[in-house]
Formats: structure tokens, C-alpha cells, sequence
């Protein structure tokens, strides 16, 4: 009689913050998720989206002070077991636009665990909680929500998906441009600093850098894409933080 071998799913290691953990596993235990699974059916559809967002490379500037800042926070070691397929696209999407690793998950974990008034506060600012109304007014008759009403069995496991079309939707308010990557040579969509000009991603989950302090630390840590003028002592905050003076004093010469 043949033995039928099990098919064995490799484990990688990250660093979580412990809050973001701790408050993840409890949401997943009440809706009866196994963690590791639910995350590779969301990493499926996430890497793509995180490779199209994170649209200009990091410097390595930024990685190194993105990697200071997690390791901050002291996040606790744990264990994935994901399909070797998705951990080496991820790797090589966070080595191409110098994402830190640990820095994805703990920003893929938070969003999942964090309760509905936290997502307005790190993502849509002033906004707050219009724009699940403009969301719903804008993609009523689609999006997973609707395709999952007519497929219960086949659901479409896309978590962020209604938080992504409202960015999406203030991003395009808000004006963008076309713009060369010169790493990549594709064309993408961009906006710029408004002190300095100097050329960004559009806003997006992977973009919008978390302002907020949480427990007495800041998130900065959590950053996929952090532009090089947020670094202390980068001469690009140098340059930034000038052009933002010489602004402010133009303003206060006004009659």
C-alpha cells in the first residue's frame, strides 16, 4: 500500500510588533481564520499591489533608517509558514525597491488587526470616515464584497480592497502626473513635494507614511516607501527643511 507524503509548507521568520500581533491573532481567532493561511491568500494578491505602489525605489538611506526604526520597537519573532513561491517573490520585490521586510509585514498585520476609527486616523486624515461613503457611492455594484454575494464558496480574499479604492479616489483629486522611473524605464503616475518639487508616489497603502504615535512610539518603522527627506540628518531633509523656511519667510513678508 502506498504512503501518501505530506506536502511540507517552509517556514520563514519576521519581527512583529508585539501590539500588532497580539491584536491580530485575537482577530483571527474570533472570525476562525488560521493565520498563516488566510495571510498566504492575502499575500496573493497583496505583492502585486505592493510592487505597483512602492513605484520609485527606496534610497538605501531610507531602507537602513526604516530598518533602525522597527528594530526600535522590539518586534517579537514569529514563525510563517508560507508557500516558498510567494516568500521569494516578496524577497525579491523588497530587494529591487529596498523595502524592508519586517517593515511589510508589520504594516500588512496592522491594517488587518486595526479597528475601523484607527484606519481613518492612518490613512485618511482630515477625511475621516467619508470615505467609506464616497467608496460605496463610487463601487456599490462591484468590488469582492458583490462577487462574493454571487460565489459563497469561491471568495475573492482581497482585505484591503474598498481602503485602496479610497485612496485611490483622493489620490486622483488631489492631481497627478506622468513620470519615467529611470530604474525601471516604465511610466507611472506620481505627485510631488510641495516644497521642494521633488518627484513621490502617489498616495497608497504602501505609501502614506503613518504620521501617528502609537503606545508613545512612532511608526515610521512601519514605512514601505519613505522618501529621503525624512531622514534626520539626510541633506535632503537639510534641503527640505531650508526651502521650507525660505517659504515660510516669504509668507510672513506678505503686506
Amino acid at each position: 500500500m502506498a504512503t501518501k507524503t505530506l506536502k511540507t509548507i517552509p517556514k520563514i521568520s519576521v519581527k512583529i510588533w508585539q501590539p500588532i500581533i497580539d491584536k491580530l491573532d485575537e482577530k483571527l481567532k474570533t472570525a476562525c481564520l488560521r493565520r498563516d493561511a488566510y495571510l498566504s491568500k492575502v499575500l496573493e494578491v497583496e505583492l502585486d499591489r505592493l510592487d505597483e505602489e512602492v513605484s520609485i525605489p527606496n534610497s538605501q538611506a531610507s531602507y537602513d533608517y526604516v530598518f533602525t526604526r522597527i528594530y526600535q520597537l522590539h518586534p517579537k519573532p514569529v514563525s510563517l509558514a508560507l508557500p516558498s513561491e510567494l516568500t521569494a517573490r516578496l524577497n525579491e520585490i523588497c530587494s529591487r525597491k529596498r523595502i524592508v521586510r519586517d517593515a511589510f509585514f508589520n504594516r500588512v498585520f496592522l491594517l488587518l488587526a486595526a479597528s475601523p476609527k484607527a484606519i481613518d486616523t492612518l490613512l485618511f486624515g482630515d477625511v475621516g470616515s467619508k470615505w467609506r461613503t464616497d467608496v460605496w457611492s463610487e463601487n456599490k455594484h462591484d468590488g469582492p464584497f458583490f462577487q462574493n454575494g454571487f460565489y459563497p464558496l469561491e471568495p475573492m480574499i482581497d482585505p484591503f480592497w474598498a481602503i485602496r479604492s479610497g485612496l485611490e479616489m483622493y489620490a486622483n483629486d488631489a492631481g497627478l502626473e506622468d513620470y519615467v522611473e529611470p530604474t525601471s524605464g516604465k511610466s507611472i503616475r506620481v505627485t510631488r513635494d510641495i516644497i521642494t518639487g521633488a518627484v513621490l508616489p502617489a498616495d497608497s497603502l504602501y505609501t502614506t507614511i503613518f504620521e501617528q504615535k502609537v503606545l508613545g512610539n512612532d511608526l515610521l518603522g512601519l514605512s514601505c516607501y519613505l522618501p529621503d527627506w525624512r531622514i534626520p540628518g539626510q541633506g535632503a531633509k537639510q534641503q527640505h527643511d531650508a526651502k521650507l523656511d525660505e517659504l515660510l519667510a516669504d509668507l510672513g513678508n506678505l503686506p
